[in-house]
This record gives C-alpha cells, sequence and structure tokens, in this order.
C-alpha cells in the first residue's frame, strides 16, 4: 500500500537540482466593476453650485409661467373690449375725427364732370355711382365706379379719375352704333360688334340701315362695309335679310328683292349697279332678281307681266 507523505517527504522526492517548490496561491476572489457615471458638462459638483443652478431654474420657470399667464389674461382682455364695442367705437371716433379733419380741409367731392356721353344721359351715369357730392375724396373707389359706368348699354368703355382736392373727372367712349335690327317687330341699335344695345325708336337712327334674320346682328358690320362698296346702291336698300346665316337678301325700295350669293356678293353688287345704270333694271316691273349663279342671273316677273322677247346680256357676262 502506497502511503502518502509528507511535505518534507516531498521535497526529499524532488529530482536533486531542482529547487524548493513553490506553494501556489489560491486565486483572488473576482471583484465587481465599479461604474462611474459621466459627469455633465458644467453641472456644478459643490452644494453651493447646485443650489445655485436650481434657484436660476427655478426663477426661469416662475417667469415662463408669468408670462403665460399674462398673456391669457390679455388675450380675455382684449376680447372682452371687442366683445363689448369698446375698440370699435374708439376706433370709430378716431375715424369721424380724421373724416372731420379731411373735410375741413376741403378734401370732399365737389364736382362730377362726365365727358363723351352722346346717347347716355349724365344724370344716368352719376345715379350709378358708388359716391355723391360731399363724400371724401379719400372714399372714392374709382374701379368700382368704373364697372357701374360700364354696365350701361350705351358705354364701351370708361374712365374714372379723381383730380385733388374735390374733382371727379368721368370720360366715356361710348357704342358706334351700324345698323338697326328689326326683330318681333322692335328696332334694336347694335354696334359694331355685333352687340345690341338697346330698344330704340327710328328717331336718330333713321339713316342706319336696317337688318333682319337669325344672325343679322353679327354679321352687320361686314354687310355695311359691303353696301359701301357701291354708294349708289344705298340709298335703294329698304331692308337687308339674313338667310341661313349665311348670305343676304336685299329688299329695295321698290320692292325689287335681290338675292346675294354667300361667297362673292361684293361682285355680285358692282353687276347689280351695272345692269341699273345700263339696263334701269330697277325702273322694270319685275319681282326679284337672283345673282346667285355663277353663269346667269335669274328675273322672276309679277304675274300678267309680257314676257321678255330677247335674252339681255349683261356687261358682267351673265345671261337672264
Amino acid at each position: 500500500m502506497r502511503q502518502v507523505g509528507s511535505a518534507a517527504d516531498e521535497e526529499d522526492d524532488a529530482p536533486e537540482g531542482a529547487g524548493p517548490r513553490r506553494r501556489q496561491k489560491p486565486p483572488a476572489a473576482r471583484s465587481r466593476p465599479r461604474i462611474q457615471r459621466p459627469r455633465r458638462r458644467g453641472q456644478p459638483t459643490t452644494f453651493i453650485g447646485r443650489w445655485q443652478q436650481g434657484l436660476r431654474n427655478a426663477v426661469r420657470w416662475g417667469a415662463f409661467w408669468s408670462v403665460l399667464i399674462g398673456v391669457f389674461f390679455l388675450t380675455v382682455t382684449v376680447a372682452g373690449l371687442f366683445s363689448g364695442g369698446h375698440v370699435a367705437a374708439a376706433v370709430g371716433s378716431v375715424q369721424r375725427g380724421f373724416d372731420g379733419m379731411m373735410a375741413d380741409a376741403g378734401f370732399t367731392v365737389a364736382d362730377i364732370s362726365v365727358t363723351g356721353a352722346v346717347n347716355t344721359k349724365d344724370t344716368a351715369v352719376t345715379r350709378l355711382l358708388n359716391f355723391k357730392p360731399g363724400d371724401l375724396m379719400l372714399y372714392v373707389d374709382v374701379d368700382e365706379a368704373r364697372a357701374r359706368v360700364e354696365s350701361l348699354p350705351w358705354v364701351r368703355s370708361a374712365q374714372v379719375r379723381r383730380i385733388w382736392p374735390n374733382r371727379v373727372q368721368i370720360k366715356i367712349e361710348e357704342r358706334r352704333p351700324v345698323a338697326r335690327w328689326l326683330h318681333n317687330e322692335r328696332h334694336f341699335v347694335i354696334d359694331s360688334d355685333g352687340r345690341i344695345i338697346g330698344v330704340t325708336h327710328a328717331r336718330g337712327f333713321a339713316a342706319l340701315p336696317l337688318v333682319t334674320g337669325k344672325g343679322a346682328p353679327e354679321a352687320a358690320a361686314a354687310f355695311v362695309a359691303l353696301v359701301a362698296t357701291q354708294p349708289a346702291l344705298k340709298s335703294h336698300v329698304k331692308i337687308a335679310i339674313r338667310r341661313g346665316e349665311r348670305r343676304w337678301d336685299l329688299q329695295l325700295a321698290n320692292g325689287v328683292r335681290v338675292r346675294l350669293p354667300e361667297e362673292g356678293a361684293e361682285a355680285a353688287l358692282a353687276e347689280l349697279v351695272t345692269l341699273d345704270r345700263e339696263q334701269k333694271i330697277f325702273a322694270r316691273d319685275i319681282l326679284s332678281i337672283d345673282l346667285r349663279f355663277a353663269n346667269r342671273y335669274v328675273v322672276k316677273l309679277p304675274p300678267g307681266s309680257p314676257l321678255i322677247a330677247k335674252t339681255v346680256k349683261a356687261s358682267g357676262g351673265r345671261d337672264t
């Protein structure tokens, strides 16, 4: 049986030349790492410093809540003043004082002049304005006044100017009447744009050409220019009738009806004047002349009229 020797025996059993064995130290117990919290920058480390910082924070929050409460009470106070009418009364009082100063200085409307009105009465203009004599010049709205004046039937455009200290000038450009439109047994004056100006009587506009039919107002200016190419024919035309919104029929003063083509109406009118000059066709007993065909014209005779014995050759090259 093997016996366990003592420590001295173990030393004796060590090989020669080896030094004495060192006793192994028991491993040291592991200690927990110490956690160090980082210190905030600028954070005081002393008690007095922390006390001063707390005091400053308290002052800041106190000021913040004081301002917030002040704003709240100010809002409530202002709302109460407005709801009670105190602010409006104060503003009105200041405005009345200012208006009184302006009136005393002579800045009130004393004269309203209207120029350019021929078919528009001055009273109709001044009645529509948004101001009157005695009102302050400062409150004259020229844009609104211009829009009101331009709503009148005869007014094409208007200019409204304030001339300080006490004058308002209104300059009107009226519409240019070019023809009368017969519709539902009523006469309407129409301008160069085909706009119906209004109902009118023959007085003052009897010299204007008379047109009728659907689309006649829009084509009236072109018709007037067409007839102007033959001044000798203008006095013979009693009324022009628009057909299909494409062409014209002319009713002459002697009862003869002239049918014009859709295209080439100016050349047809020139040929009609030539026929009257050479053949006295307007003085003959006929009902109508149709100029819508390219190589001839057609003459319609009244019932019982003797037949024409021979074909008449017009200088324009058409046959009847």
